[in-house]
């Protein structure tokens, strides 16, 4: 199934895309703020699910930790968010793994990191 979500990942060009109770959801925009919005929003979706997503962070982690993700596979991932993930027994799946200052640089050309 995560193949599938990687997949409409990359499809639909948007920034997560979330399985939960077999219902897949997408995302635009900033991936973090969409982590947000969920987490204070409608945490339920996040409890157990899946989630494919562009890039993340510390503060994307956290908040997967916090929702209680099972599993997340990202095209760009810090080492500290990795760390974070695994620390929390979540499965995680990448593409690249970037030290965390050089993530921040990507990030910022994303668009993620506004002045």
């Amino acid at each position: 199934m995560m193949d599938y979500l990687i997949d409409k990942l990359h499809t639909e060009q948007c920034s997560l895309v979330l399985l939960h109770e077999g219902n897949v959801s997408t995302y635009s925009g900033v991936g973090v703020r969409s982590l947000y919005h969920l987490l204070h929003d409608a945490p339920e979706k996040l409890l157990d699910s899946k989630l494919a997503v562009k890039a993340v962070g510390s503060t994307a982690a956290k908040a997967m930790v916090e929702g209680k993700v099972t599993e997340v596979y990202a095209d760009i991932i810090s080492s500290t968010a990795l760390n974070v993930l695994v620390d929390a027994g979540i499965k995680v799946s990448y593409e690249r793994k970037l030290p965390h200052k050089e993530f921040l640089k990507v990030w910022e050309r994303l668009g993620e990191i506004k002045d």
